[in-house]
């Protein structure tokens, strides 16, 4: 989604914050550096290289190997890593850092809209710097226009993804006679409702939640119907949205209902409750994300899990699942003073060893193929080795409504409420956000909205 960068943030940010981020410490949870900077080591200069992150998660793989870099081989290369992970005002602190020139030489970058930090010279294209367009070459299959990549400069790299899948459970469903998981819809909705007859109000046969409707509407519907319509709503070949063609996918969904196959009480909840149903085995069937791995683990279950690729609307016509990446480290101005130092930095941090370790560890799901292909697949929680998968789903820029005003409720709220009963005529308010949306879409070109990013030609997400 497009967000404006804040005006006149040096002046409405208070001066406590502002010291703080002066002051080397500010809201940092935790920072790994051994050497101090500007001194000297055996006639070698040192210097010291600030990446500032929120991802605490990476922390217990990223901070042995800093440590190990700056005790080390840092000594001989003339740089101490100084990495710190901060708290929630992170992006704040940031801004403030950047806007007086004092910010760090890696940092990551929050959000999906990289424009206002390029022109206002906050960040700097990795094309540029040493050794830049040989790092790059790793990632030239997987960079996407608009959000890596703008006029042909290259300001981050995918590093992890968010993939789609569709989970269920094997116990529930091997007991109602199905040996192998839903190819079709027209198998969930049989499948469902045999499950949910021979549970007797045990277990359903499929589940939704949709309570969280921004959340729920995009990543448990829209994106889900992709590999039914080639698309989450938006047709990159046509340049205009067709939320249309959710038709079929919308009806099916409301067949279940209509069968008493879904599990009871969907408008009150959220993905949490939904996932806990699941977990408790009460639900056979959901789609799923790959953030869904972790919160059916950590809650526990007692049957055999399975993960496959969502269902499609015919046998005759596949296209791949919809995956979304999202970047790391982005390269601050201040690189512009060391930019071999920097390099160095940026390319250790995100390194093949720990992006694979990453992998491995199950902490998260990482964007390059050849990454996912090095794990032993020796996975522990179940789902991990399928959400890893990305052979299988295709990444794009995210469709334009976030450039965007469209009058009346957004896409999300209008399938959720589809879904939820308000409208029997699917294709009619289908219709009508079809209208809404490329009329605001053409009203936007009108206005200046460059379509450039949002119009391919050659988009095709079928499978050969």
């Amino acid at each position: 989604m497009r967000v404006k960068l804040i005006k006149g943030l040096g002046c409405v940010l208070s001066l406590a914050l502002t010291a703080s981020v002066f002051a080397g410490c500010g809201s940092s949870e935790n920072a790994v550096s051994t050497q101090s900077s500007s001194s000297q080591t055996d006639n070698v200069k040192m210097q010291t290289v600030r990446v500032w992150t929120n991802d605490n998660q990476y922390q217990p793989i990223i901070d042995p190997i800093v440590a190990q870099y700056n005790s080390g081989e840092g000594t001989k290369d003339g740089i101490n890593i100084e990495y710190k992970i901060f708290g929630g005002d992170y992006n704040d602190v940031l801004k403030v850092a950047l806007a007086a020139e004092q910010g760090p030489e890696i940092y990551k970058f929050v959000g999906t809209v990289k424009e206002p930090f390029i022109k206002s010279k906050w960040m700097l294209p990795i094309d540029d710097l040493p050794g830049g367009p040989e790092f790059l070459k790793k990632y030239e299959n997987i960079l996407i226009k608009g959000y890596t990549t703008f006029d042909g400069k290259t300001y981050s790299i995918p590093f992890k993804v968010l993939n789609t899948k569709f989970m269920y459970n094997k116990t529930l469903l091997e007991k109602s006679g199905f040996t192998a998981p839903p190819e079709t819809w027209d198998d969930v909705v049989a499948y469902a409702r045999k499950i949910t007859e021979d549970n007797k109000g045990e277990a359903y046969g499929y589940g939704i939640h949709l309570k969280d409707t921004a959340s729920s509407g995009k990543w448990y519907f829209a994106t889900q119907f992709a590999t039914s319509v080639g698309h989450m709503g938006y047709d990159f070949k046509e340049g205009k949205f067709k939320f249309s063609d959710f038709t079929g996918n919308i009806g099916k969904i409301l067949q279940m209902k209509a069968d008493g196959s879904i599990f009871p009480g969907a408008e009150g909840m959220g993905l949490d409750e939904c996932v806990a149903q699941f977990a408790a085995g009460r639900i056979a069937m959901m789609p799923g994300v790959s953030w869904d791995v972790n919160g059916v683990a950590k809650l526990g279950y007692k049957f055999e899990m399975g993960v496959c690729d969502t269902p499609v609307l015919s046998r005759d016509k596949k296209f791949k699942g919809y995956a979304q990446i999202a970047d790391a480290l982005c390269i601050g101005p201040s690189a512009e003073n060391m930019p071999e130092k920097a390099m160095k930095v940026y390319e250790l941090v995100q390194s093949d060893e720990i992006q694979t370790a990453i992998q491995e560890q199950e902490v998260d799901f990482i964007a390059r193929e050849d990454i996912q292909q090095k794990s032993s697949g020796n996975f522990t929680k179940a789902g991990t080795k399928e959400f890893a998968d990305t052979s299988r789903s295709y990444f794009t820029l995210t469709p334009p409504d976030g450039g965007i005003t469209v009058e009346g409720q957004p896409y999300q709220n209008t399938i959720i409420n589809l879904v939820a009963g308000s409208d029997p005529d699917i294709a009619k308010v289908l219709a009508d956000l079809d209208k809404r949306y490329n009329t605001a879409l053409e009203k936007a070109v009108a206005d200046g909205f460059d379509m450039t990013l949002y119009i391919d030609k050659e988009w095709d997400t079928s499978f050969k």
